[in-house]
C-alpha cells in the first residue's frame, strides 16, 4: 500500500488576515507537497500560542478556525499557571476548523477537560507527535474529527474519555507512526471511523471501551504494520468492518468481546498475514465474514464463542483454524476452499451445532472427525437447506475423507449422502405426483436393497448377513407350500439320502441360492418360480457382496 505522506512548507507574510470573524495581523501561506508535487496551497492566519494561551487564562472560548498555530502545547500553559502536569484543566468551547497546527516536536492536548464544543473538522496537524493523552469530552456535543490529516509522529488517545454522543472521525488520514487508542473509553455514542486511511500506521485499540453506539470502520484503510484490537469490550452496538481493507498487517482481536448486534466483516480484504480472533466472545452477535477475500496468512478462532458465525462466499487461501470453544452455527456455504479449515478438537471440547457446507467448492481439506464433531448432526441440524442440498454436503465431506484417508468416516459420509438423496428423489416425485409416483417401486427397490441389505455396498458383512437371512426365507418357503398343495420339492435320480423333507427344503435352497443347480432335487408347482426368484436373488447378492468386500479390501 502506498505511503504518500504530505510535507509542508511554510512562509510567514505581513500581511492582515481575516476569515469568518477571526483576524490576525499575518498571513501563513502553507504549501502542501505529496512526491515532491505542490497539492495545495492555503493562506491561514497567524495566531501564536501564547495568544491562545492567554484566552485558556481567562477562559473563554477558543476559535481558531482557518488559523495557523505553532508548538501548542497545553502542558506549557499549566506550567505557566503553575497547574500540575497530571490534572485535568477546564476548556470551554474548542473549535479548531481549517487550521493547522504546526509543531518541532509535539502538538499537546493532554490531560484538558472539554466542557464545550469540541470540533477540529479538515484540520491539519503537520508532522510531529500528537497527543491528546487521558483528555475528556464532557459536553454534550458530537466529537468532531471530521477529515483530519494528522502527522508522521505518534498519535496518542491512550485513554481519552470520550461522551455519549457521536465521536466521528470519518474521513481522516493518519500518517503516524503510531495511532494509539488504547483504554480509549467511547461511551455510549456512535465511533465513526469510516473511509479513514491509516496508511503504515501501526494501529492500537487494545482495551478500548465501546458501549451501546455503532462502531464503524466502514472502507477504512489499514496499511501493513499492524492492527491491534485485543481484549476490546465492543458492548451491544453494531461493528462494522465492511470494506474494509487491510494490507499485509498482523490483525489481532484475541479476547475481545460483544454481547449483541452485528460483527460485519462483508466484502473485506485482508493482505498475506495471521488474523486472529483467538478466545474471542461473540455473545449473541451475528458474526458476517462474507465475500471475504483473507489473504494469505492464518486466520484463527481458536476457543472463541458465538452464535452465528458466516464465511458465505468467501475465498479461503488461508489456514482457518474453526476449533472454536461454542458456536451454534458456522456457515461456510458457497466457498472457495484452497488450504485448510480445522475443526477436529485436540487440546480443548469443539462444540458446534450446525455447520453449513452447502455449494462449496473444496480444493483443499477439512481437518474433521465424524465422531469427534457430531458431523452426521452438524449437517442434518440445518434448517435453511434442502434435503438435496444436505445430500451435497455429506458428498462433499465424502470426498474430503477419501482424500485424507480416512476410510470408515468416509463411508459414514457416502450412506448419508446416498440417503439424503434418496429421500430427496422420493420427496421430489410425491411433490410432482402424475406418473411419476409409478416410481415408487424403484425408491422402495433402493431403500430396501442398496440401503438396508448392504449400507451402499459399504458393509460386506451386512450384506452377508442379509444373503443368510433371504436363504433362511426361501427355505421356509418351500417348507410351507405342501401343506397348501402348491408344491414341492422332488428327488430326481432316487437317492437314498435319507434327508427329512426339512433337510431337503433347505438344501434345495442352498444350491439354488448359490447357483451350483446340481439337479438331484427339483422343485414342482409355484416352487418352481420361487426358485428362479431366489436363483436371481442369489446371483445378485453375492455380486453385491463382491463389490462390497473389494472395496474394503482394496482400501
Amino acid at each position: 500500500m502506498p505511503n504518500s505522506i504530505a510535507t509542508y512548507q511554510i512562509e510567514v507574510l505581513k500581511e492582515p488576515f481575516q476569515f469568518e470573524g477571526n483576524s490576525s495581523d499575518q498571513t501563513v501561506v502553507v504549501k502542501t507537497f505529496v512526491e515532491n508535487k505542490l497539492v495545495t496551497k492555503t493562506k491561514y492566519g497567524l495566531v501564536t500560542k501564547e495568544e491562545v494561551y492567554a484566552q485558556l487564562k481567562n477562559g473563554e472560548n477558543i476559535n481558531l478556525n482557518r488559523c495557523y498555530v505553532k508548538d501548542f502545547s497545553i502542558s506549557k500553559f499549566k506550567n505557566s499557571i503553575d497547574h500540575d502536569d497530571l490534572e485535568h484543566i477546564d476548556v470551554n468551547d474548542f473549535v479548531a476548523e481549517d487550521a493547522f497546527f504546526d509543531c518541532s516536536l509535539r502538538t499537546d492536548f493532554s490531560y484538558i477537560n472539554f466542557k464545550g464544543v469540541a470540533r477540529f473538522n479538515d484540520t491539519i496537524f503537520s508532522h510531529g507527535n500528537i497527543s491528546f493523552y487521558q483528555s475528556r469530552f464532557n459536553n454534550d456535543t458530537p466529537v468532531e474529527f471530521k477529515h483530519v490529516e494528522f502527522g508522521s509522529g505518534e498519535i496518542s488517545f491512550q485513554y481519552v474519555e470520550f461522551n455519549n454522543e457521536t465521536t466521528a472521525f470519518t474521513g481522516v488520514k493518519f500518517y503516524g507512526g503510531v495511532v494509539s487508542f488504547v483504554n480509549a473509553n467511547f461511551k455510549n455514542g456512535d465511533a465513526l471511523f469510516n473511509n479513514v486511511d491509516f496508511y503504515n500506521s501501526r494501529v492500537k485499540f487494545h482495551f478500548a471501551k465501546f458501549e451501546n453506539g455503532c462502531v464503524n470502520f466502514n472502507k477504512a484503510r489499514f496499511g501493513d504494520k499492524l492492527v491491534d484490537f485485543r481484549k476490546v469490550e465492543f458492548g451491544s452496538g453494531r461493528v462494522d468492518f465492511r470494506r474494509a481493507a487491510f494490507g499485509n498487517c498482523y490483525v489481532n482481536f484475541d479476547e475481545s468481546e460483544i454481547v449483541k448486534g452485528k460483527f460485519n466483516f462483508r466484502s473485506a480484504r485482508f493482505g498475506n498475514n495471521d488474523i486472529t480472533f483467538k478466545l474471542v466472545n461473540f455473545g449473541q452477535a451475528d458474526v458476517l465474514f462474507e465475500n471475504v477475500n483473507f489473504g494469505t496468512g492464518n486466520l484463527s478462532f481458536s476457543e472463541s464463542s458465538s452464535k452465528y458465525i458466516s464465511f458465505k462466499g468467501s475465498r479461503l487461501d488461508v489456514f482457518l483454524d474453526l476449533c472454536v470453544k461454542r458456536v451454534e452455527i458456522i456457515d461456510l456455504s458457497q466457498t472457495v476452499l484452497r488450504d485448510i479449515v480445522d475443526v477436529k478438537p485436540i487440546n480443548h471440547q469443539v462444540n458446534i451445532k450446525t455447520l453449513y457446507l452447502n455449494e462449496m467448492r473444496n480444493l483443499g481439506r477439512i481437518i474433521i472427525d465424524w465422531k469427534d464433531n457430531n458431523v452426521l448432526e452438524l449437517i442434518s441440524n440445518q434448517k435453511k437447506t434442502t434435503l438435496r442440498q444436505k445430500s451435497e454436503q455429506f458428498n462433499i465431506l465424502k470426498e474430503n475423507f477419501e482424500i485424507s484417508g480416512q476410510y470408515n468416516d468416509e463411508d459414514k459420509s457416502y450412506i448419508h449422502f446416498k440417503r439424503f438423496e434418496l429421500s430427496a428423489d422420493y420427496q421430489e416425485t410425491i411433490r410432482d405426483g402424475g406418473l411419476k409416483l409409478f416410481s415408487l417401486p424403484n425408491y422402495v427397490f433402493r431403500w430396501l436393497i442398496f440401503d438396508k441389505m448392504g449400507l451402499f455396498a459399504t458393509s460386506p458383512l451386512r450384506v452377508l448377513f442379509s444373503m443368510f437371512v433371504i436363504y433362511i426365507m426361501f427355505s421356509l418357503l418351500y417348507l410351507t407350500f405342501p401343506f397348501f398343495d402348491a408344491g414341492t420339492i422332488v428327488n430326481s435320480v432316487g437317492a437314498t439320502d435319507g434327508m427329512s423333507y426339512l433337510q431337503t427344503c433347505f438344501y434345495h435352497s442352498a444350491i439354488t441360492f448359490l447357483t451350483i443347480g446340481y439337479g438331484d432335487y427339483y422343485p414342482t408347482g409355484i416352487n418352481r418360480g420361487i426358485s428362479i426368484v431366489e436363483g436371481w436373488s442369489g446371483l445378485f447378492l453375492m455380486s453385491y457382496f463382491t463389490v462390497a468386500f473389494v472395496r474394503k479390501i482394496l482400501r
